[in-house]
């Protein structure tokens, strides 16, 4: 995690927005900012901002390198915009977002998708935990409602998998863990901005640094809309998972380096004693040296060996980075 909050040179800022600081009072009239990533959403963007700009004081959308007119839409509804030179991925345009977002001192940020999947009628249920000081983050959860017969049969099985995973290697009690539809308090903006995903697996990374410090994390039931929507995915869905389930593989090997490398080498040398007792078992009644067994043995041995080593300088390393 080491990428900072700073303003990269490969984006551009338009709007017709002014710049000045908006100073708000959280517990009177909070200044909520909405991040919407876009990625191509021309058919979409405007219908989405004209309903978020109900609920939030301020909408920052971030064209993600769009091949259409989504940003030029955007900017016409009196918006911020900003443009990435190419497509980056959600990971990377929600940092930018969140970058832009500091500069206006907000009590609340929430997170949206541009693809209409998310309502923004569900906003104040986001913003209420927060404003009466239940949560640092809130998550418009699908697994509460009817939104579950919404989802698409091969994306549900798919979402029920992932979080499986997260629930079994991250020791989260999320339930839906890959809600994009989220609303943050101010005062953990710096630390939930700090992530390296640059695609879908920001979702994950975020919850995992949510565990890492402590934030409460409240889920409340949203409504959520595939039906007679276009391209809710731009993205191959096995690639995204494989993408979701690699960063969840990332965090546990980063936090729980023992658990992950530790067991490995254990298993590997367990492996070694194993063929080492059939190598002696063999040449004890046959008098027969198996080079092929023995090169396997060893093979065994050294990689065990390595990862035993590996796992505990990396818990090391974690412990001197967390003094």
């Amino acid at each position: 995690m080491n990428m900072a909050l700073h303003s990269p040179k490969n984006y551009n800022i338009s709007s017709n927005i002014k710049d000045s600081r908006i100073i708000g009072d959280s517990t009177k009239n909070p200044v909520v900012i909405a991040i919407i990533p876009a990625y191509n959403e021309s058919r979409n963007i405007g219908k989405i901002i004209a309903e978020t700009s109900k609920y939030v004081t301020i909408i920052i959308v971030v064209d993600d390198g769009s091949e259409d007119n989504t940003a030029e839409l955007a900017m016409s509804k009196n918006t911020k915009v900003v443009r990435t030179r190419r497509n980056m991925g959600k990971g990377t345009a929600l940092k930018r977002g969140l970058v832009e977002c500091l500069k206006y001192n907000p009590d609340i940020i929430v997170t949206l998708d541009a693809d209409g999947q998310h309502d923004p009628a569900d906003i104040p249920k986001l913003l209420e935990p927060i404003k009466n000081g239940e949560a640092d983050i809130v998550i418009g959860s699908r697994c509460d409602n009817n939104s579950l017969s919404e989802i698409p049969m091969v994306r549900g099985f798919g979402l029920s998998f992932i979080n499986f995973i997260n629930r079994s290697l991250m020791k989260s009690t999320i339930k839906d863990s890959q809600s994009g539809f989220r609303a943050y308090a101010k005062s953990i903006l710096s630390m939930i901005s700090n992530y390296n995903s640059t695609g879908y697996g920001v979702e994950t990374e975020q919850l995992a640094t949510a565990e890492l410090y402590g934030f409460h994390i409240v889920e409340v039931p949203v409504t959520i809309r595939y039906r007679g929507l276009e391209n809710t995915s731009k993205k191959n869905s096995i690639l995204v998972g494989a993408n979701i389930i690699s960063t969840i593989f990332r965090i546990v090997v980063e936090r729980r380096p023992l658990l992950f490398f530790g067991l490995a080498g254990i298993i590997l040398f367990g492996a070694s004693v194993i063929t080492t007792s059939e190598m002696l078992i063999l040449f004890n009644e046959t008098r027969y040296f198996s080079i092929p067994l023995a090169l396997i043995t060893l093979g065994f041995a050294i990689m065990g060996t390595l990862l035993l080593l590996i796992s505990f300088l990396f818990h090391t390393l974690k412990r001197i980075r967390e003094k």
